[in-house]
């Protein structure tokens, strides 16, 4: 049986906490202005009949990736769990994997990298406080937090141009973890697993008992990330 990896959202959960963009950006070393996970959020009528929405955003690491379509070298790809991810070999920086994402989830790598922006930090209190820099130098390391597991799948990738997505944490998913974004979410919004395995309980019977909707499915992309029961807040 083969495995394809989805991700359901439960709106009702979700309490736009953002711990799942901080732990994204924070555990796969994201540069400063880049953001893997991301949200919409809207304030819609006029008071006192207002209403909320609020909806986290990722690469949708879709069946039908116009981002693998568009990239010319097969380094955006469809690994074989289903999942979009890049072998950074073959990228030519081209962007135009950026440019065929019809979500805008896919960002050309910026120069500032996450150790440059630590470096550049200034001290809170001149005189008092470390900056960056004493930091990294008393520590003696080139980026306090981190994770070696990155750099068994070439991770992060700092040249510039190149594109930066959620990539589903696949150091983790592929030793049979899960995304940083699931396990740092304190309401348990974010569930993940194999959609084609009957026997996980929890995303079976999430499948067969709520209705599911995608992001823009008029694009035909067939997300593998759904959100179920919409959630809008009214005052």
């Amino acid at each position: 049986m083969k495995t394809r990896y989805i991700m359901i959202i439960d709106q009702h959960k979700c309490v736009g906490c953002a711990a799942c963009e901080i732990a994204c950006k924070m555990h796969n070393e994201v540069p400063t202005g880049v953001f893997l996970t991301h949200h919409i959020a809207s304030t819609t009528g006029k008071f006192p009949k207002t209403k909320y929405s609020y909806k986290i955003t990722m690469c949708n690491h879709c069946t039908n990736a116009p981002c693998v379509e568009a990239c010319a070298t097969g380094a955006m790809h469809k690994d074989e769990y289903g999942l979009t991810v890049v072998d950074y070999d073959k990228c030519i920086c081209c962007g135009l994997c950026a440019t065929a994402c019809p979500y805008g989830q896919i960002t050309p790598a910026p120069e500032n990298t996450a150790a440059s922006d630590i470096a550049a930090v200034e001290p809170a209190i001149e005189g008092c406080t470390a900056s960056g820099a004493e930091l990294k130098e008393a520590i003696g390391a080139a980026y306090p937090c981190h994770d070696p597991i990155l750099d068994d799948y070439d991770l992060p990738m700092v040249e510039v141009g190149a594109p930066l997505k959620c990539q589903m944490c696949k150091q983790l998913v592929y030793n049979g973890d899960n995304p940083y974004c699931v396990d740092a979410c304190p309401a348990g919004a974010r569930v993940f697993g194999d959609v084609e395995n009957v026997y996980d309980s929890t995303l079976y019977d999430l499948m067969q008992s709520y209705k599911m909707d995608t992001l823009l499915p008029e694009e035909g992309t067939e997300p593998a990330v759904y959100y179920m029961r919409e959630f809008h807040k009214t005052w």
